[in-house]
């Protein structure tokens, strides 16, 4: 549209002022008729009416430089004035371009520190919740230490509760109770001295054997038994203070933690949206920067096609105003040479009246004939009119009509060569304009599919993202509820194992107990007390270290569930008994098989139990492995789809502005279409027409100039038969 723009201008500049000369010898000829026919009846002395002829043009003259004047004031006041308009515009726009290139890089930056940021609070989230992991894994393994820790001392000052009174208050009764739970309390206390424990365990140890030459000894025991259950109750307060503090410190680290990941997830939405709309802005900016290059493009162009016109038609009418000049002052040394009186006297002698008349009379019949060949163009062109007007002329020079015929002829060319350029140039234009329009469709196309494949695109990894996360979430608790269960499952494993063991050592107990009456060889003594250092010092000053205690437990087996050691005994079958004289004792080899099958049968149930407890320990922490290793690219899926998403959108947007540009694109195509086609319609419909008529007008001069040309032969030969030669 600029360029169409400054071939209009420009056509209507050289137009407006190469009409200046044309105008000029138009009005000299009309002029010149006027005066021709107001000086008919001047016959006394024809000089004067040449005269009067020359003022005529004098004045016409004047008249229409004052008016060209007036013209070309304008003309300049739009080339300061648009020229002014022009540098503005270029300086603001360099001033536009260079704030917009800060900005970018300013928005451009702020992206980059925050995308940096979004990072940083994406890692402390993942940090926090780490901490919040392995807190949570220490406190639950020192809640356990403190549970069994705790059980343990309940159960023992339970026991010395139990037992510290029956010493103090029945000693006979406290003698028929079982003493198992207590000799475990006196085993696990602290800060007792190792002769105090075993002062107390050798008073247990004797308890339900015969009494005969029993020394009491029930107040050293009671003092003993209280100094451990202040100690173990002094224990059991620590330990709860300790475990109340560190579920505190644990509870207060969640809740740190806790607000270190809201305000990590607060800062990843707002810098998540604060990145969106920076990455929109920079494409704005940049859009708006490359719209304001294209215009400071086009200004700096048309400034410097304006100020070629402008300095080229000063100079033209520079040029003009010196030629009306020359033209006024060649008029003027001339009316003032013919109006000297003695001229005046001079050519009343010399020329007479009728010599001029009969040179009228010739030309009138050459300009008739000159009239005729034009008007056989049948043209309304005003230039012909003035030709024509020239020729009605009652005295005119032959030679200036030839050179408004040739004027004439020239415009016409130029004209039809103008008609050429402007008709290739519309040509162009149309082909250019239609392939503009398939361009932007196409490319409205392309952007219309690309919008649709970018909310498809962002749809899709939302809805990617809520599933990871709801799968996380899901993984999670799976996780937990397996924990929950492992937890069960060993619990009820050490629980089984416990029952089962105890079991194959009541009975071995059992089967060793009729070994020893029918089958003696087989038959194991129970262990010897062994003799602690102060024990054997003391036994060797003549104490008095009691008989060994009888074993507690399960009906005096000494076997207890509740503190068995899990472990695998591997127990050969006794051979059979041999058959001897006397009594007989089949019965008893009998249940001793049996016995033998009992325990074989548990043992193999412990082994079962201890392969599934350690397959099943093994496939939950290859669970927990794969959990681990899910739950991390899970969570580097949806940072990588969060990633995705803020670009997708990015993308969005710029396709929006796309598609806005897009269709102001296609409205200025078909606004610059609709004004190429009143430009050029006229003329792309008329062109051969006005390519003929201006042929026949070419024509037409051409009679005309050579009859023109024919009659001014003629016209001297008749001045040379009359005596007189006119100049």
């Amino acid at each position: 549209w600029l360029k169409f723009s400054l071939h209009r201008r420009a056509d209507a500049t050289r137009n407006r002022h190469s009409t200046f000369p044309e105008m000029r010898v138009a009005g000299s000829f009309v002029a010149t008729a006027v005066a021709s026919s107001s000086a008919s009846a001047e016959t006394a002395n024809p000089i004067r009416r040449v005269v009067s002829l020359l003022q005529s043009m004098q004045v016409k003259i004047e008249a229409e430089g004052e008016k060209q004047d007036k013209l070309f004031a304008k003309f300049q006041c739009y080339c300061e004035s648009n020229t002014a308009k022009l540098a503005d515009s270029i300086t603001d726009a360099k001033a536009k371009i260079d704030s917009l290139a800060t900005d970018i890089e300013s928005s451009t930056q702020d992206r980059t520190q925050t995308v940096a940021d979004l990072a940083a609070a994406k890692e402390s989230r993942e940090s926090s919740n780490k901490a919040i992991a392995d807190a949570t894994a220490q406190r639950n393994k020192e809640n356990a230490a403190f549970e069994s820790t705790s059980s343990d001392l309940k159960t023992n000052i339970a026991a010395l509760d139990k037992a510290i009174p029956a010493i103090e208050n029945n000693m006979e009764a406290f003698m028929q109770t079982g003493t198992s739970a207590l000799l475990q309390a006196v085993k696990s206390a602290r800060d007792v001295s190792e002769y105090d424990r075993t002062t107390v365990q050798s008073f247990l140890q004797a308890k339900g054997q015969s009494t005969e030459g029993y020394t009491p000894q029930s107040g050293e025991i009671v003092g003993i038994l209280k100094q451990m259950q202040d100690t173990m109750k002094a224990d059991l307060k620590e330990a709860t203070t300790k475990e109340a503090e560190a579920l505190s410190d644990f509870n207060e680290l969640v809740a740190s933690q806790n607000k270190a990941i809201q305000a990590a997830t607060d800062s990843i939405e707002e810098k998540t949206e604060q990145s969106g709309e920076l990455a929109v802005q920079i494409v704005q900016l940049k859009n708006e920067k490359s719209d304001v290059a294209e215009q400071l493009e086009a200004d700096t162009g048309y400034s410097q096609q304006l100020g070629e016109d402008c300095e080229q038609q000063t100079k033209d009418y520079a040029a003009v105003k010196q030629t009306r000049s020359d033209e006024l002052l060649a008029i003027a040394d001339t009316i003032k040479i013919l109006n000297d009186d003695d001229v005046l006297d001079l050519f009343k002698k010399a020329l007479p009246a009728s010599s001029l008349l009969q040179v009228q009379t010739t030309q009138k019949e050459v300009a008739a004939q000159a009239l005729a060949a034009l008007k056989g163009a049948h043209s309304n062109r005003p230039g012909l009119d003035l030709i024509a007007l020239a020729l009605h002329g009652k005295k005119m020079s032959f030679d200036k009509v030839i050179e408004m015929i040739n004027g004439m002829e020239d415009a016409l060319k130029k004209e039809q060569v103008d008609d050429d350029s402007k008709k290739a140039y519309c040509a162009k234009e149309f082909d250019e304009t239609e392939d503009r329009f398939k361009e932007l469709a196409h490319e409205k196309e392309r952007l219309d599919q690309a919008h649709g494949n970018l909310d498809a695109t962002i749809k899709d990894t939302k809805e990617k993202i809520a599933a990871l996360e709801q799968g996380i979430k899901d993984l999670d608790k799976a996780v937990a509820e397996a924990t929950e269960n492992r937890k069960e499952e060993h619990d009820d494993y050490v629980s089984s194992t416990a029952q089962d063991q105890a079991a194959v050592q009541i009975l071995e107990f059992a089967k060793n107990r009729l070994a020893k009456f029918y089958q003696p060889k087989q038959y194991k003594e129970a262990p010897k007390r062994v003799l602690s250092d102060e024990e054997k010092m003391y036994s060797a000053y003549g104490g008095d270290i009691g008989t060994t205690p009888a074993p507690g437990g399960l009906a005096g087996t000494g076997v207890s569930v509740g503190f068995v050691q899990i472990k695998q005994h591997t127990v050969d079958a006794p051979p059979e008994a041999p058959k001897v004289g006397g009594y007989e004792t089949q019965k008893g080899g009998g249940v001793m098989g049996m016995i033998d099958r009992m325990v074989n049968d548990l043992k193999t149930e412990m082994n079962q139990h201890k392969l599934e407890e350690e397959d099943a320990q093994e496939d939950y922490e290859k669970m927990m492995k794969d959990s681990a290793e899910k739950r991390a690219a899970d969570s580097k899926a949806v940072s990588e789809n969060e990633s995705a998403l803020a670009e997708a959108q990015s993308d969005l947007s710029t396709n929006h502005d796309n598609r806005k540009a897009n269709a102001k694109n296609n409205a200025e195509t078909h606004s610059y279409n609709q004004d190429l086609h009143q430009a050029c319609d006229f003329l792309m419909d008329n062109y051969d027409t006005r390519k003929s008529a201006r042929t026949e007008e070419l024509e037409a001069l051409d009679k005309a100039k050579s009859v023109l040309s024919g009659a001014d032969v003629a016209f001297v030969q008749t001045q040379r038969k009359g005596g007189k030669f006119m100049a």
